[in-house]
């Protein structure tokens, strides 16, 4: 049912979060281990995510026949959720300690992969490999994490909320796709 494109559109639209908060502590942090740091640990966790998602999915599809109305719902509370906050007025903000080491990263890697367990429950019509998509997406999340930090690291008031609206427009319309099918 999802083909490579609607993946790395996926992956693109999960990578938003990332990038926003990478953006965030590159305005101050960003020597090369803040760079690697933030890129492994996103990227990994990223990758993580979607199958625990997908093999939720896969379990579900035993006891349901509408996986595809569930997984559209949670792809269209996850649009909206993005969408409303790129309209909170909320400045970027350069972080004070450094969040690329101890629990607060961490705690970052799971708070920016949380919509990525939920769009994991869409992989489960993934006709092939799981770890291909997963991969995609956690190399695609490392990519937007490196570029966020070197961005942040040039200005903070370079990029707005422009990408979030993006990724919650992606989302929506594979949510409609899954209804559709």
């Amino acid at each position: 049912m999802l083909n490579m494109w609607e993946i790395i559109l996926i992956a693109i639209a999960m990578s938003i979060d990332a990038f926003s908060v990478a953006f965030g502590v590159g305005c101050k942090y960003n020597k090369p281990r803040h760079y690697f740091r933030l890129s492994w640990h996103f990227g990994l966790f990223q990758f993580i995510m979607p199958l625990i998602g997908a093999l939720t999915g896969k379990f579900l599809m035993n006891y349901t026949d509408n996986l595809n109305i569930i997984a559209a719902l949670i792809l269209f509370i996850i649009a909206f959720k993005m969408f409303k906050d790129s309209l909170k007025n909320n400045t970027d903000r350069c972080y004070t300690s450094d969040p690329t080491t101890g629990f607060t990263l961490i705690f970052l890697s799971v708070a920016t992969s949380m919509d990525a367990l939920g769009v994991g429950i869409s992989l489960a019509f993934y006709p092939g490999n799981l770890l291909i998509p997963a991969f995609v997406i956690g190399i695609v999340c490392s990519i937007f994490t490196f570029f966020g930090v070197y961005l942040g690291s040039l200005s903070k008031h370079f990029i707005g909320k422009k990408a979030e609206y993006f990724g919650s427009i992606v989302l929506m319309f594979i949510g409609i796709k899954f209804l559709t099918v």
